[in-house]
Order: C-alpha cells, then sequence, then structure tokens
C-alpha cells in the first residue's frame, strides 16, 4: 500500500473528494516566503477530485508531491521522485498543520528561522 521505494499507485492513494482549488489556494497562498521558497510549481489535479500534485525544488525534497483526502478527513501526502518513486510519506495531518508539514519536509532549514 503506497510504501516508501515504491512507485505510487493513485489508485490505492486515493480514497475521498476534496475541494482541489481550495487545497491550491492553501498551498499556493500559503505566502511568499513559504510554497514559492519550495520552488513550487505545476499545479496539477492527478485523479479527478481526489489528488492534488505539484513540483518542488526544495532543500529536503525535489520531485512531485501528492497530496490526498484520507477516509479519516485528514491528509495524507506523498514525496516522490519526478518519476514517481516515493521517498518520503506523512499521514494523518490535519489542514491546520498541512503548510508546516510540507515547509519541514521541502524546505525548512532551522538555522532560517533564528
Amino acid at each position: 500500500m503506497n510504501e516508501i521505494g515504491e512507485k505510487i499507485n493513485l489508485e490505492k492513494a486515493v480514497c475521498r473528494e476534496m475541494d482541489l482549488q481550495e487545497l491550491n489556494r492553501v498551498v499556493a497562498g500559503s505566502g511568499p516566503s513559504r510554497a514559492w521558497s519550495w520552488g513550487f510549481n505545476n499545479p496539477v489535479i492527478a485523479v479527478k477530485n481526489k489528488a492534488y500534485r505539484f513540483t518542488v525544488q526544495g532543500h529536503h525534497h525535489k520531485g512531485h508531491v501528492y497530496i490526498v483526502l484520507n477516509f479519516m478527513d485528514t491528509f495524507d501526502i506523498y514525496y516522490t521522485s519526478n518519476q514517481g518513486t516515493i521517498k518520503k510519506k506523512s499521514e494523518g495531518i490535519y489542514i491546520d498543520v498541512l503548510i508546516d508539514e510540507l515547509d519541514v519536509k521541502i524546505e525548512r532549514i532551522d538555522e532560517y528561522v533564528k
């Protein structure tokens, strides 16, 4: 079931429909010092109303990021290579910490905060 080192299988990953335009506003509109510092680009709907994907060029992760809504109404995030191999994943992420979770996995360096 979509484990690290495997190619992502979106049919297994997706669960529930979500408002992808709203999710795009949350991620892309997270402020110029957040999403844009990740090298955020190419946001797409990967599976109709069920999966959101974008590309990043961050310090910790370079490649694709997939966000899906799971059956518990929390998000699962898959960090993959450009070829779709899962490098990292985060499960059970609530909307109020989504941007911080993405920032930590993609770009954040503690020295930047000081």
